[in-house]
């Protein structure tokens, strides 16, 4: 009797490869950089921040390294999640989820004692638009099936 193998069922029986890993992180790290250096560009085009803002935190510099640094921590833990848990996407994003709400703690940085509202929306929507895409690009790689090996069992 053929039965038909769910999203579930195709992740749990599957364990991702170094190479389908790395292109993952690496497509998170591209995407996730170019997504927040566009919300930066169209934010100081659009909303009146303050020039004592403008070159940091607001700059390209520490808005790619920063997008980096969560993508390749993501992908490591992504590869450690994926060795050793039956539904790595659903752990991951669970996990993905906490560390999110966490990374809010960075906007209590000094460097932005005393900034204008304006400034914590755009950081606030970079970390989201961070997250969205770093997790998107790394839950991708448990469900791609040429690169993919099969769990003995």
């Amino acid at each position: 009797m053929p039965t038909t193998a769910t999203a579930a069922d195709a992740e749990a029986s599957t364990q991702v490869s170094i190479t389908q890993l790395t292109k993952s992180g690496v497509l998170a790290i591209l995407t996730a950089s170019g997504v927040n250096v566009l919300v930066l560009e169209l934010a100081l085009a659009v909303l009146d921040v303050p020039p004592a803002f403008t070159p940091l935190p607001l700059g390209w510099g520490p808005v790619v390294a920063s997008s980096t640094v969560g993508a390749i921590g993501a992908t490591v833990v992504y590869g450690i999640i994926a060795r050793y848990s039956t539904r790595p996407n659903r752990t991951f994003t669970i996990i993905a989820a906490a560390v999110w709400v966490l990374s809010y703690a960075n906007l209590l940085t000094p460097a932005l004692a005393g900034a204008p509202t304006v400034i914590y929306a755009i950081l606030g929507l970079m970390h989201v638009t961070a997250a969205i895409t770093i997790v998107g690009a790394l839950r991708r790689t448990a469900n791609r099936s040429g690169d993919v090996m099969e769990d003995a069992q």
